[in-house]
C-alpha cells in the first residue's frame, strides 16, 4: 500500500535551485553524457525529470543534497501540477526538435548559408537529445530490481517507498548527512519502510549506518524497515 503524505515545505527545495540540482544529478549520478556537445541535452533531462517530482511533491532537498522518493500519493492538485510540468516539459523536447529545424530553414533561405553547414548543426541538436534520451533509458535499467523489492515487500503488508536520485557536493557531506536524516525521521513518523539502490559504496555505507539492510530479491538493493 501507499501513503498519502504531503512532503513538508521546508524539505522541498526552492525551485530556483533545480538547474543547480540537475547539474549535480547529473555529473554525480548520471549517465554520463555521451559527448561534450550532448550534455547540454542530458542536463536538460534531468532537470525535466527533477521539475516533475518537484511538482509532485516528491523532492526533498537541503542546501547542495537531493533525495527523490516514490510511492507516495499526492492530492490532486498536485497531481495536476505534475501532469502540468510533465506536458510543459514534452512541449520543451518537442522545441528542441523542431526549432533547430526551422532555424536552418531560415538561415538557407535568407542568409545563403550552406545548407550543408545549416542543417548538419541542426542535426546535430536533434541527435544529441535523442541519443541521450536512449542513454538514460539504457541506465533506466538499473532502477527495476528496486521496484520489484517495493512490489514484493508492499504484497506483504506495510507501506514502502522507493528513496532514490541521492547525490550531494563532495565538500558538503553536512548537507547530505542532514537531508536523510531527517527524511528517515519523516518515514519513520509515518511508520513507512524505505528501499534505495546506492549509487556509490560511500552511499552505501550511509544507508547501512542508518538501518539499512541487504534486501530479499537482489543483494545490491537495500530495505529499511520503520524504526520505533
Amino acid at each position: 500500500m501507499t501513503a498519502r503524505l504531503d512532503i513538508p515545505a521546508h524539505l522541498r527545495p526552492p525551485w530556483r535551485h533545480l538547474p543547480g540540482l540537475a547539474a549535480l544529478g547529473q555529473r554525480r549520478l548520471g549517465p554520463p553524457a555521451l559527448h561534450p556537445l550532448t550534455r547540454p541535452a542530458a542536463l536538460g533531462l534531468w532537470l525535466f525529470a527533477l521539475a516533475v517530482m518537484h511538482a509532485g511533491a516528491r523532492l526533498l532537498g537541503h542546501k547542495s543534497a537531493m533525495l527523490s522518493v516514490t510511492g507516495p500519493r499526492t492530492c490532486r492538485p498536485r497531481r495536476a501540477a505534475c501532469a502540468a510540468v510533465f506536458l510543459l516539459g514534452t512541449a520543451a523536447a518537442v522545441a528542441w526538435l523542431w526549432l533547430p529545424l526551422q532555424a536552418a530553414d531560415y538561415a538557407v533561405a535568407h542568409h545563403h548559408l550552406p545548407p550543408l553547414v545549416a542543417y548538419g548543426a541542426a542535426l546535430t541538436a536533434v541527435l544529441a537529445l535523442i541519443c541521450e534520451v536512449g542513454n538514460m533509458l539504457l541506465h533506466g535499467r538499473a532502477v527495476f530490481p528496486a521496484s520489484i523489492t517495493v512490489r514484493r515487500l508492499r504484497a506483504t503488508g506495510g507501506t514502502w517507498w522507493e528513496a532514490g536520485t541521492f547525490a550531494a557536493q563532495d565538500n558538503d557531506p553536512v548537507s547530505a548527512g542532514r537531508l536523510l536524516h531527517t527524511a528517515l525521521a519523516l518515514a519513520d513518523t509515518h511508520h513507512i519502510g524505505l528501499v534505495a539502490v546506492p549509487n556509490s559504496p560511500a552511499t552505501q555505507r550511509a544507508y547501512i549506518r542508518r538501518g539499512f539492510r541487504p534486501g530479499p530479491v537482489h543483494p545490491g538493493v537495500l530495505v529499511r524497515t520503520p524504526q520505533p
